[in-house]
């Protein structure tokens, strides 16, 4: 079944509180970091932002497994776009939803949060976004 990344028609990238980040933040990513991503299917119109580890970045492409983490079929709804865990995918920088932050969701390798401490700081008071993103 056809899938598209539904682009991510927002002027920034969210932590996973809702708060907005630095877009600088994406390019410290590397394999083994978690990043979310908006994808619709082409033929259902369904869509879903869906977590991914990455596992390759080369010129603002990434390549990335698909993680079950907090995905509606594991509440029992089924999964509208048919991309299982463990699925690979690839996208593009700005299809690029959500990079998970939290403390207490340590996803994120210590180098990369060592890597944007400081970035973070730059808007994090500035904004916040929470509910659907990215239409």
């Amino acid at each position: 079944m056809p899938r598209r990344l539904y682009p991510v028609e927002q002027r920034q990238t969210t932590d996973w509180e809702g708060h907005f980040i630095p877009k600088a933040m994406i390019d410290h990513l590397f394999p083994t970091c978690v990043v979310r991503v908006v994808i619709q299917d082409d033929e259902t119109k369904a869509g879903e932002a869906i977590y991914f580890e990455i596992t390759k970045v080369k010129d603002g492409t990434f390549w990335g497994t698909a993680r079950d983490t907090y995905r509606s079929n594991t509440i029992g709804l089924q999964n509208p776009i048919t991309l299982k865990e463990g699925d690979q995918f690839t996208w593009r920088r700005e299809h690029i939803n959500e990079i998970p932050l939290n403390t207490w969701h340590p996803w994120q390798p210590k180098r990369y949060i060592k890597l944007v401490r400081g970035l973070e700081g730059d808007i994090q008071d500035k904004g916040c976004m929470t509910g659907v993103r990215g239409t």
